[in-house]
């Protein structure tokens, strides 16, 4: 197994720099297609779990069958497609919020993944494994171990208090929630759904769900309509033309 290949601290230093491609990755993305610059994630620095995550796997999936392109490609695409859902509904289910949102796109399963996610994932099961992960081992080799501890100590100590913190910020963000008037909670959540580039208008009756978890009671239909008059507009220009 390919994992048995190098030691704890090279494989944590492999999954560190997997968050952080990814993140550089998914802000670029992201900042192109919005037009401004968005800070991707659920924790605030440069880096997302869920790339190191999904960069390990591929690496013990998909190695394997690096003899064969198209086994690597429709394996790294079920497994990445599988872990995408998987955390996309364990954090919903945790903070009652969507972290990522592919209602822009067709051929979706409740907006946690999509057809063409899943086609990418692909794409980069490939880049792994025959590109990255020949640049990963030289410079698991090329470094000296001394830096790779500490780049490990030091990620290790910046993601923990990055997430005690942003989970706390989760917390204090619904408890807050609770305690505001129903339209006051609701533009708030609002302006988050906002500010991830969500298609909010086209989720009303998800971002209603959610609200609800949150033990908000959703009143009449004469705010539904106040709702998407005013937040409706709030689609970027491709949000609306792919309506």
């Amino acid at each position: 197994m390919i994992m048995m290949n190098y030691n704890y601290t090279q494989l944590w230093f492999m999954f560190f720099v997997f968050c952080n491609y990814g993140w550089v990755q998914e802000s670029i993305i992201e900042s192109i297609y919005h037009r401004r610059l968005i800070n991707r994630g659920f924790l605030k620095g440069p880096y997302i779990p869920i790339y190191g995550i999904g960069g390990m796997t591929m690496l013990l999936v998909c190695m394997p069958y690096r003899e064969n392109g198209f086994a690597v490609y429709f394996v790294g695409m079920l497994s990445c497609t599988v872990l995408e859902y998987f955390v996309g509904w364990l954090m919903e289910t945790l903070f009652h919020k969507q972290f990522w949102d592919y209602s822009m796109l067709r051929f979706t399963y409740k907006n946690r993944i999509s057809l063409l996610s899943s086609l990418f994932w692909g794409l980069l099961s490939l880049f792994m494994v025959y590109i990255l992960y020949g640049i990963m081992d030289t410079l698991v080799t090329v470094f000296d171990p001394k830096f790779i501890l500490a780049y490990d100590i030091a990620m290790t100590i910046a993601m923990s208090v990055d997430t005690v913190i942003s989970i706390s910020g989760q917390i204090s963000f619904r408890e807050k929630l609770k305690s505001l008037p129903y339209d006051k909670a609701r533009q708030l959540m609002t302006e988050k759904f906002i500010q991830l580039g969500g298609a909010v208008a086209k989720r009303r009756e998800r971002f209603n769900m959610l609200l609800s978890k949150m033990k908000l009671s959703v009143e009449s239909t004469d705010e539904d309509e106040d709702f998407e008059e005013n937040y409706g507009n709030s689609q970027t220009d491709e949000e609306s033309s792919d309506a």
